[in-house]
């Protein structure tokens, strides 16, 4: 693909380790003055992230066409490899969320199979290594009920997979690597409490179903609930597994991969606008933490997947340099609806291994809340501007403030229209247009 609507398009493609696969091929056009560099978050394939791609700047060269006039624009599009976290009770879940599959919270042989095919899936994430380790778990899973050994093997073999250079408190993936595994699963066979959608058309529970095939998010928060007890805190754990190992990746791509190719196309350009969805937030912003140019002009996160205290300095937010260093120097713009589930898959099971089970988990007021449904928490005065607080339609103005957040309620147009997950619902002419005029 070598254009979106007519704009230069260039793949940068990033191994796990954010080495670069094709760095020889990425040379912009002559004279382009602004590139945006934008991220696919977490079970997007190349295919899949292109067409995602396709569709917001398609949109984007209808609404910001005065970008493309005053400009030269090209995009840059990042591809790592974030694994499709399918799961065999998808169907189980669409029927439950119209009444049905209620008879599987009692089948110890149903959550058997969906625990061994979720472990095959995490195979797919790590190298031949870790087969002997994925094996031993899954030998323990007829015994996880009743033996607490079973459930301290589980939990280890499968944990001893991960690096936690990558724990910290945004999510309590430090305690997820000190817990002890009997616990741990003691823990996470909670049910999870309604969340509510707030406004803007947000329906119920998990979208599993009702998104097209190639665009569906996996994983979301409340898969487990449709079995109960230990077994269905083992399913919360390897979610939580996965969740972690792509944090952890999208952060190691954007520091080690795209922050280098951010400085080297700094070199060609004026000016570099930074664009992340779900988990490609975090590959961004960490790109941005690690560049050294003064060439990053703005940056939009849409539906970010990680602490709505990232940014924070009372709570040592993860990406604080970001604010400190003044990475950015332009607009820093974020979208977040309540009506995004997936954006919450961590945060639940971080509540639950905390103890301090809010009312509805993932709100503004639990700690370990996301950005894509809250926005930037804990912020010091005068970071978050208050007044620029809705995603608007096309056309709308937005008064941006230079290296400031700009938390955008955006539930209004960021929804599914069936009443499921609004997460992957970011390609549209509003959210085209609030990234156009974040250029501007």
């Amino acid at each position: 693909m070598n254009d979106i609507a007519g704009i230069p398009y260039l793949a940068a493609c990033f191994d796990k380790d954010g080495a670069a696969l094709n760095k020889q091929a990425l040379n912009l056009p002559n004279g382009t003055t602004d590139v945006i560099v934008v991220s696919h978050g977490w079970n997007n394939t190349q295919e899949q992230a292109e067409e995602f791609y396709t569709e917001l700047f398609n949109n984007f060269a209808v609404v910001g066409s005065d970008q493309l006039q005053n400009k030269k624009v090209s995009i840059v599009g990042v591809i790592w490899p974030s694994k499709r976290f399918t799961d065999v009770v998808n169907a189980a879940v669409a029927e439950q969320s119209r009444g049905g599959g209620a008879g599987l919270r009692s089948s110890s042989t149903a959550a058997d199979e969906t625990i061994r095919a979720k472990l095959d899936v995490i195979a797919t994430m790590f190298d031949k290594k870790a087969a002997k380790k994925i094996t031993a778990a899954k030998n323990q899973i007829p015994k996880l009920e009743s033996d607490l050994a079973a459930r301290q093997k589980f939990v280890d073999e499968l944990r001893s997979l991960l690096d936690d250079s990558a724990a910290n408190e945004e999510d309590n993936s430090a305690l997820f690597f000190k817990l002890d595994g009997a616990v741990m699963l003691e823990k996470l066979k909670m049910p999870t409490p309604v969340v509510s959608s707030g406004g803007g058309g947000g329906g119920g529970a998990a979208s599993v179903g009702t998104r097209p095939k190639a665009r569906q998010e996996g994983g979301a928060a409340g898969l487990g609930d449709i079995f109960s007890g230990i077994k269905a805190g083992a399913i919360r754990f390897l979610n939580y597994m996965a969740y972690y190992e792509m944090k952890k990746r999208a952060g190691t791509v954007g520091q080690k991969g795209v922050a280098p190719m951010l400085d080297r196309l700094a070199n060609d350009v004026q000016r570099i606008h930074l664009v992340g969805h779900s988990f490609g937030c975090r590959v961004v912003t960490a790109a941005a933490a690690a560049s050294t140019t003064d060439k990053l002009q703005s940056m939009t996160l849409l539906q970010a997947a990680f602490s709505h205290n990232g940014f924070s300095k009372s709570m040592n937010g993860f990406f604080r340099s970001v604010v400190d260093n003044h990475r950015i120097k332009g607009p820093i713009v974020l979208t977040y609806t309540p009506n995004d589930r997936a954006v919450g898959i961590a945060y639940p099971v971080a509540s639950r291994l905390a103890g301090t089970v809010a009312s509805a988990f993932g709100d503004a007021n639990d700690k370990f809340g996301g950005l894509g449904r809250n926005g930037a928490q804990k912020m010091e005065p005068g970071e978050v501007v208050q007044a620029v607080d809705q995603l608007l339609a096309v056309g709308g103005g937005y008064s941006w403030q230079s290296g400031r957040f700009h938390n955008l309620e955006s539930s209004k147009y960021i929804v599914d229209p069936n009443g499921g997950d609004a997460h992957m619902f970011v390609t549209g002419k509003e959210v085209a247009w609030v990234i156009s005029r974040a250029m501007a």
